[in-house]
């Protein structure tokens, strides 16, 4: 999510620096704070209470294989909701955030551990310290194809501690998480697909920088591409496609994917450089082609924008970004639907084996 203005953030990889959570400008500034560390160890995910969905999940059809609308069709608002309904249990059990740090991200964590090892996962828990005391935890799982090169699709975990993070970004985690789980239900897809669930994004990424930071050249070389989605709900939103000028060769493609989806299905969209600010920031850097989509924080809809999107001209395309309103009554369903469907393609596209 993109700071508000005055806020100071910041975080370390190699020569590179990349600060914030999605927003249209860069931070206030672009220093590194001196105690974040990147070191990342393999450790199980910290003990939390783990909460049942507070929405009943909808039937959906189990397709054959792997293609963009039998994955599209199987991903559906009722479970998306499902899952943010049990983050919003999560934070009013716990304070009212989920943020790193806190017992509330961690209940986060076992959340959505608990759902992927119900759904035959062998998942993968990274453990990092923030600030040189703080723990967090980035959590991984594959599915497995047969090609060396991996795609990798992210979202962060953690809200800030003003709030639950429901739009922010409970919405991008709760759609890769179905995604993922429909996912388990289908065979191999033909390149591995790697889904990754980042703690500490808010004031950093901290969370991505420590995972690119801990791999090895061949390891970096194996990820084709890494797409992040941060914040998907905004009440007056915007189809917001990444495309900086600045991404590493290969990142127009991605762009051109959710492009090209967007208009097949009729629908207005517009580019966004973040320069970096999101957790796409630490692969981008890397020289991994990173895309991306979002709808909008404390971006105000501009007159042109309301006429493409529909919405109110002048007003954030999320007004309650980083503040504790930012709750389960803080989303669009439409943008749900249209965000994730656009996700849901691009897995089935890229799982699939076409370019990038």
């Amino acid at each position: 999510m993109p700071p508000r203005p005055g806020a100071v953030i910041g975080w370390a990889l190699a020569a590179a620096l990349v600060a914030g959570c999605t927003g249209a400008g860069p931070p206030a500034s672009r220093t590194p704070p001196p105690s974040a560390s990147a070191d990342v160890t393999a450790t199980p995910t910290p003990d939390a209470e783990t909460p049942s969905p507070s929405a009943t999940p909808s039937p959906h059809p189990t397709p054959e294989s792997l293609t963009s609308a039998g994955l599209r069709d199987a991903v559906t608002v009722a479970d998306i909701r499902a899952h943010l309904e049990a983050f919003q249990d999560i934070a009013d059990a716990h304070g009212g955030n989920r943020a790193t740090g806190t017992t509330g991200f961690d209940a986060s964590v076992a959340y959505v551990k608990q759902r992927l090892d119900d759904a035959d996962y062998e998942v993968e828990s990274q453990l990092f310290i923030v600030a040189g005391t703080t723990p967090s935890t980035n959590l991984l799982v594959e599915a497995g194809g047969t090609g060396d090169e991996v795609v990798m699709f992210g979202a962060h975990l953690d809200s800030v501690i003003a709030g639950p993070g429901i739009n922010d970004n409970g919405s991008g985690l709760a759609t890769l998480l179905v995604i993922a789980e429909r996912m388990a239900e289908l065979p191999p897809p033909a390149r591995p697909v790697r889904f990754a669930f980042w703690g500490a994004e808010e004031n950093g990424p901290f969370g991505s920088a420590a995972y690119v930071g801990q791999l090895t050249e061949g390891d970096r070389g194996r990820i084709g591409a890494y797409l992040n989605f941060d914040m998907l709900g905004s009440p007056n939103f915007i189809r917001f496609v990444y495309s900086e000028p600045g991404a590493a060769p290969g990142s127009q493609a991605l762009t051109d994917l959710f492009a090209a989806y967007f208009e097949s299905e009729g629908l207005a969209w517009d580019p966004i450089d973040l320069t970096g600010h999101a957790d796409h920031g630490p692969f981008l850097a890397a020289g991994i082609p990173t895309g991306g989509l979002f709808s909008g924080g404390a971006e105000p809809k501009t007159d042109a924008q309301a006429d493409a999107f529909g919405g109110t001209t002048g007003e954030f395309a999320d007004a309650c970004s980083h503040l504790a309103c930012d709750t389960i009554a803080n989303l669009s369903d439409v943008a749900l639907d249209q965000m994730s469907d656009a996700v849901a393609h691009a897995v089935a596209t890229l799982g699939a084996g076409s370019a990038p």
